[in-house]
């Protein structure tokens, strides 16, 4: 557990202080007094803000914090102010242990095999792992996340687009300071463009998303590693689709016409 503490007696002292979550009161006031952040001689009569009746030596730290971050141990002579140092609830990467490593592997990829020869924006990939179908759009931005049959025309449209999720691929100098400050609790941002900036409700986020979501980046860089491989370019053919399907162990890589999709999807 992580605190921040406040302490006022004849002088105010901030100190950042880390302890284990079943300590007991008591056992961090003997630990701030082994620092020299408090004055043993004023540690007599503390109690815990509601929580007087209780003994310092039976209150654990972790029964001292529920919904507030915040809790008070005083006497006459001084007062402690507590604060637990909870990840921010937007952080994406704080509040569970998750294991990015494979998303950063296949932006990096991605932005390795297309960094000379750029994806015209607007590019659409249709990707079938065995039942389950995907549209993958590429703008400059990053990639955008269609389902297949739900979000079939939304993925088609130039403007106004709807992705069940996206993934921004950005400079180091391009990312806010709350991504900036999100990137750093996973990696070490990159100075070229792909800095993945995952945009989900934090409460879907899980590990199976993120590999998920590595697997489809990787199926996209199969598909622009082979048509490159052939000289073929992502574009050539009007409304025909670059895709990539795996059905049982077989897998291919092609285009599909967008007329043999309308009849997939019907």
């Amino acid at each position: 557990m992580k605190l921040k503490v406040k302490i006022r007696d004849t002088k105010l002292t901030i100190e950042k202080v880390t302890i284990g979550a079943d300590s007991t009161v008591d056992a961090l006031i003997t630990a701030l007094a082994r620092k020299d952040l408090v004055n043993p001689n004023f540690t007599g009569g503390l109690k815990v803000k509601g929580l007087e009746d209780e003994d310092l030596m039976s209150v654990t730290l972790h029964h001292l914090f529920g919904k507030s971050a915040r809790a008070e141990i005083y006497n006459p002579d001084m007062s402690i102010t507590l604060t637990e140092r909870r990840v921010e609830e937007n952080n994406l990467a704080g509040r569970k242990l998750l294991d990015y490593s494979k998303v950063l592997e296949t932006a990096g990829k991605l932005h390795e095999l297309t960094e000379t020869e750029p994806v015209k924006p607007g590019t659409l990939f249709y990707v079938q792992q065995q039942r389950r179908q995907y549209f993958i759009r590429a703008e400059d931005t990053g990639l955008e996340f269609f389902h297949f049959r739900g979000q079939y025309d939304d993925a088609f449209n130039s403007e106004d687009r709807s992705p069940f999720l996206r993934v921004e691929l950005k400079e180091r100098s391009a990312l806010t300071p709350a991504e900036l400050k999100w990137l750093r609790s996973i990696t070490l941002p990159a100075k070229e463009k792909k800095n993945p900036v995952i945009h989900i409700d934090p409460e879907r986020l899980s590990q199976e998303v993120l590999d998920d979501i590595a697997v489809l980046i990787h199926r996209l860089i199969v598909i622009i590693g082979r048509f490159r491989s052939r000289g073929e370019a992502l574009d050539a053919r009007v409304r025909h689709i670059p895709a990539y399907v795996q059905v049982g162990e077989e897998c291919s890589v092609g285009y599909i016409p967008e007329g043999q999709l309308e009849k997939i999807r019907r």
